[in-house]
């Protein structure tokens, strides 16, 4: 060692020296739990988005089995619809075949109530005429007797 320096005074710069090195650790030490803390802290952060990326992933497959579910629901219910529509067009094309067969009938019921009216009156007008006929048969059968006993009163 050098002799120049006094031993007292390099005693008092070796204790500084090592008081500067205990601060300077425990600053490294202080640094190194501060980040220690901080690195716990985003090891609980990142566990945690994991987590909730992990639930967000299973709420997607869920909605995505639920949307599938709803398609098969809708495309289920779209074809009850197409069926529904097809039975309403069959049934509507019925009501106007029958509504159509309706007036046919309603058109013939008309035409025979008409030809039963003029029936009705030909008969009526076939009664009056036979009636006439027959009084006027009794007439002319009265009047034949009448003769006949008036050729017989004649005749003795």
């Amino acid at each position: 060692m050098t002799s120049s320096i006094p031993q007292g005074s390099l005693l008092d710069v070796l204790k500084k020296k090592m008081r500067q090195t205990k601060e300077e650790m425990e600053r490294y030490k202080d640094e190194c739990e501060n980040y220690n803390i901080r690195y716990q802290n985003e090891v609980v952060r990142r566990e945690e988005a994991e987590s909730e990326v992990a639930a967000l992933n299973r709420r997607i497959q869920l909605l995505e089995e639920d949307l599938e579910r709803s398609e098969e629901r809708l495309a289920t219910a779209t074809a009850k619809l197409a069926e529904a529509s097809q039975a309403a067009d069959e049934s509507e094309r019925i009501r106007k075949a029958l509504e159509n067969r309706t007036n046919m009938e309603d058109d013939r019921v008309a035409i025979l109530e008409s030809q039963l009216s003029q029936a009705k009156q030909i008969a009526e007008e076939a009664d009056k005429k036979y009636e006439e006929v027959a009084r006027k048969l009794a007439m002319v059968e009265a009047d034949l007797e009448r003769a006949e006993e008036r050729a017989e009163t004649g005749e003795s």
